[in-house]
């Protein structure tokens, strides 16, 4: 094999030191001798979750020197647990003989070009997360993305800059077979390796045996990487579903209100309180979980005119010939409270108060389903002497 990964310890750093069976062209972002270097050893160096260094050269230098690693040692940065996530992959497409060598870790995930608004948030919810790992001896889950793709060929500045596309595509890939919709870290950092001699080659898009072969390779190195740290999307309930598109239970129960027609003999904190409750209630069921987050995707596909059959530009309109939606709704408050849930459905559905009013075609019916129900299923129970 023409790399090896070793681990090392300098100052309680952890350490992945990547060694090459020869000095070979280093094309990187990297925070240590990054851009074009000739170079035998790669090194990725493990740092505090929260940290924040003002003079972050010096402190890989640092360690670098301490690990005895040659001046040109090309060094990466990660806030993931070198220890357990560090991964070597290889793969052979068409004779073509890839490598990738990744540390993974997806605490400041995002989609390229938005905003981290929670980062303090993430990073309460990690440190609390550190402590149960240790106790079942797992690992934290905070860090970046460092890709190392090595490549069999001498490339072409072209090539290692179309070789730089081919690894953030399948990194991304990679995160999204993990069920992930952000496209990567604000940290990530990547490197090609490729040999100093020969005839160098001009292309390595997605399309070249070369381009495959380094995509499978990054691939299966970050999926191994995140699996190892069990690094995957927190799905929560559906209540957080909805709230992350403006759906709040509060909202609900204001759209709740709209309709409800005053009875003396019961309090509104009461209504309220059922209602939360009962909110929570099927929040954990498997099934009012799956119809909602179905008419969510049902809305999301039709925004991007995707829904089958369906001409584009005709999912704007809310076509009267789409029943579909209104199926799902009437069939989510059929199952909450029986035959009187899809009457209480028809009366949110005409009427649409509150938040329902300003939702697409799937969830305006969806949440119409699942407010009448709840709704239904207190009046029914208040009617009946239950509370």
């Amino acid at each position: 094999m023409i790399v090896n990964v070793e681990l090392m310890i300098s100052n309680g750093f952890p350490v992945a030191v990547v060694r090459l069976k020869e000095k070979m062209e280093i094309f990187s972002s990297a925070v240590l001798n990054h851009g074009h270097v000739i170079s035998d050893t790669l090194m990725i160096m493990e740092v505090p979750k929260r940290y924040d260094s003002r003079d972050p050269l010096g402190d890989i230098e640092r360690i670098r020197i301490d690990l005895k690693l040659p001046d040109k040692t090309v060094g990466f940065m990660t806030a993931a647990e070198i220890e357990y996530v560090t991964s070597l992959k290889g793969t052979e497409f068409e004779g073509m003989q890839t490598f990738a060598v990744v540390t993974a870790g997806l605490g400041n995930r995002v989609i390229a070009g938005d905003l981290i608004y929670d980062m303090e948030e993430r990073l309460i919810r990690s440190a609390e997360k550190e402590i149960e790992i240790r106790k079942k001896r797992k690992i934290e889950k905070f860090g970046t993305i460092n890709i190392i793709g090595i490549s069999p060929l001498p490339l072409t500045d072209a090539a290692k800059i179309n070789s730089f596309i081919v690894m953030t595509e399948a990194k991304t890939a990679a995160m999204n077979s993990l069920g992930y919709e952000e496209t990567g870290t604000t940290s990530d950092a990547i490197a090609i390796v490729s040999p100093t001699e020969g005839e160098r080659k001009m292309y390595c898009g997605t399309g070249t045996s070369l381009g495959i072969s380094l995509a499978r390779s990054v691939k299966e190195a970050v999926r191994d990487s995140l699996i190892k740290r069990e690094d995957f999307p927190e799905t929560g309930t559906f209540l957080d579903q909805l709230s992350k598109i403006g759906i709040t239970e509060e909202k609900m129960w204001e759209a709740a209100m709209e309709l409800y027609h005053p009875n003396p003999e019961w309090k509104v904190e009461t209504l309220k309180e059922m209602f939360h409750s009962l909110l929570r209630i099927y929040a954990k069921d498997i099934n009012v979980s799956s119809l909602i987050q179905g008419a969510i995707e049902l809305d999301r596909l039709g925004s991007k005119d995707l829904i089958c059959s369906m001409p584009r530009g005709m999912f704007a309109s809310d076509p009267i010939h789409l029943i579909a939606d209104e199926i799902l709704g009437m069939q989510l408050a059929q199952y909450i409270s029986g035959t009187r849930g899809i009457f209480e459905f028809h009366r949110f559905d005409r009427y649409k108060p509150g938040i329902i009013g300003e939702l697409g075609p799937f969830t305006d019916d969806i949440i119409c389903g699942l407010v009448g129900g709840i709704m239904s299923s207190i009046y029914t129970k208040l009617f009946d002497g239950d509370v």
